[in-house]
């Protein structure tokens, strides 16, 4: 009888290390998939930051200088007006 119970406690214990086990596995399954994710979102950021900076860079380059010399004040209104075409 006594064999029968440490068996019988062993075997649950074992139950409860396999089901651990296979717990952490899909754990483990679940933050793998989250870091692909991450990692793909980090590639997609960083693009969108590359074209960021290089419009910044043509925008300073090429742009900059002629938006100095147009009149910013609302007063004065827009300075190409464009006649709205009529469908």
């Amino acid at each position: 009888m006594l064999n029968f119970n440490l068996a019988s406690r062993l075997q649950h214990e074992v139950n409860e290390i396999r089901e651990s086990v296979r717990v952490l596995k899909e754990k483990l399954r679940q933050a793998e998939n989250a870091l692909v994710r991450l990692r793909k979102t980090r590639a997609t950021l960083q693009h969108d930051i590359g074209v960021k900076d290089n419009s910044l860079q043509i925008d300073s380059k090429y742009c900059m200088g002629m938006r100095k010399n147009m009149p910013m004040d609302p007063k004065v209104g827009p300075i190409f007006n464009m006649p709205l075409a009529a469908y």
